[in-house]
């Protein structure tokens, strides 16, 4: 037994020693046991993944070529400019960009409304592209494989084939992309990132600016921001340091002068551009869904709120800052469940999940269409449940209903009323189009209440188009100045 003890602690000795390694970005020695190579793999076997998950926003090509040309102008003067950069703008209203292991880099285009200049384009991206030079990600998969070391060690001494022990690459791609980085790599990625941005002959004030932004929206409960703070915390301090980079940036000789930031330019670009809570897919106005690919049309309860999310079709849950309920509606693909009915599927699963079926009842739409609607009860680590489940088949995809709360009553069918309200017409769901940008120019003497009445007819909106365009609302806009005016904004 003290022999294997032996080899047990020289085997990890040496691989302690051989997996330390040194990072690009920084120059300092450190434990990594994620290989370049396969950094490069995770970030191409889930980048068709994410694409699934979020689509692509393509309707104005000329965003595209932009955040991809930005980007590997930036990238270029990283300490990695031979990674496979790949930069991708997600149909999604959510406020946030991610990056995954291996260059690929992707930002919303709720991201791209709220940028008011290629500067601070730049500075998101810089930002993005820093934690794949700086190896975070691989950091973050090595502390987790630490953990488990013994499987890790397994997995070294069968050779670099067992790439299973970092598990199937597209799922680890999916959790890395909203994962919550430590502060210290925060920081590191701000500070690196300013710099790129710098030496890439963007105006480093841009990274300043947007991180003010992003911090007026954190303290707007209705900016759909929280995603971005969950993996970016801290926005107070990270404009201080940020402030600090680039004052030391534009004081040394060799920076040169930048140019002013442009943020007409940028502005015009985004005309046309969706806005609020829907996506090209899912339209969604005056908190009614308007499913365009599966031809329905449901009113969000009273007191609810209608929104698209990441992987499913649409979600509702009630107003107030700790909802218990919810609503939410997921595809699946036909092709995918292997001669199993949706019904029996969806029953399956939720026996995994250690549900009790409780019975069934009938529910229709308001067009006529009848669902089989199922109930089921359980215990979970926050305490009781109740689930009601149907689904709507259209073509070779189904769309999955589920209504989720502490509690269902055998005496009434949240689920069913929603469905009562459902109108399944194709015509109606694809005769609402998404409510978009226009970009106008600010007359004399208009105020903000002004802009938002032009809008969206809302003068209490003022606010919110203010952040919009990159102000505070006390900060009167500039006569001439091109302005963004969304028909919609989002709610909470």
């Amino acid at each position: 037994m003290r022999k294997i003890q032996s080899t047990f602690v020289s085997l990890t000795v040496t691989l302690l020693v051989i997996a330390c390694s040194t990072n690009p970005a920084t120059g300092k020695r450190e434990l990594n046991l994620v290989s370049e190579g396969q950094e490069i793999a995770i970030g191409r076997q889930s980048h068709p993944e994410i694409l699934k998950e979020f689509g692509v926003y393509d309707e104005k090509p000329e965003l595209n070529r932009l955040v991809e040309r930005v980007g590997k102008r930036i990238a270029s003067e990283s300490q990695r400019p031979n990674l496979p950069w790949t930069f991708t703008v997600l149909d999604t209203p959510m406020v946030n960009a991610m990056a995954l292991p291996g260059g690929y880099v992707y930002i919303t285009r709720g991201m791209l409304e709220r940028i008011n200049s290629e500067d601070e384009l730049a500075g998101v991206l810089g930002h993005e592209i820093a934690h794949v030079t700086a190896r975070h990600a691989a950091q973050q998969i090595t502390r987790s494989q630490l953990a488990q070391f013994g499987l890790v060690l397994g997995s070294v001494l069968a050779g670099p084939e067992a790439t299973q022990a970092y598990g199937q690459f597209a799922e680890l791609g999916l959790n890395l992309l909203f994962q919550r980085y430590s502060r210290g790599q925060e920081s590191q990625a701000d500070i690196l990132g300013t710099g790129y941005i710098a030496t890439a002959r963007f105006n480093p004030i841009g990274a300043e600016r947007m991180l003010m932004t992003l911090q007026r929206m954190d303290k707007n409960p209705s900016a759909g921001i929280e995603r971005y703070f969950q993996s970016h915390p801290d926005p107070a301090k990270r404009v201080r340091d940020v402030h600090a980079k680039v004052v030391e940036l534009q004081g040394m000789t060799s920076a040169g002068t930048f140019d002013a930031p442009d943020r007409d330019a940028y502005v015009r670009l985004v005309d046309g551009i969706i806005t609020a809570n829907s996506t090209e897919r899912m339209v969604i106005r005056d908190n009614t869904i308007y499913d365009r690919d599966h031809g329905m049309v449901i009113r969000a309860p009273r007191g609810w709120t209608a929104t698209t999310a990441p992987g499913v079709l649409f979600a509702m849950q009630p107003r107030g800052n700790n909802p218990s309920s919810y609503f939410v509606a997921q595809e699946i693909d036909l092709n995918q469940l292997q001669g199993y009915s949706v019904e029996d599927a969806v029953r399956a699963r939720l026996q995994q999940m250690g549900l009790a079926y409780a019975g069934s009842r009938q529910s229709s739409a308001s067009t006529g269409q009848r669902f089989n609607v199922d109930v089921w009860q359980g215990q979970t680590q926050s305490g009781r449940v109740g689930v009601e489940t149907t689904q709507f088949r259209h073509g070779d995809h189904v769309a999955v209903f589920l209504f989720v709360s502490p509690n269902v009553s055998s005496r009434t069918s949240p689920l069913g009323d929603v469905l009562g309200t459902m109108d399944v017409s194709a015509a109606r769901a694809r005769s609402v189009t998404p409510p978009r940008i226009h970009v106008s120019t600010v007359r004399r003497g208009e105020s903000w209440s002004d802009l938002a009445r032009r809008a969206t007819g809302n003068p209490n909106h003022a606010e919110a188009v203010a952040n919009l365009n990159g102000f505070d609302l006390n900060t009167a806009p500039q006569a001439g100045m091109s302005v963004k005016l969304p028909e919609d904004v989002s709610t909470d």
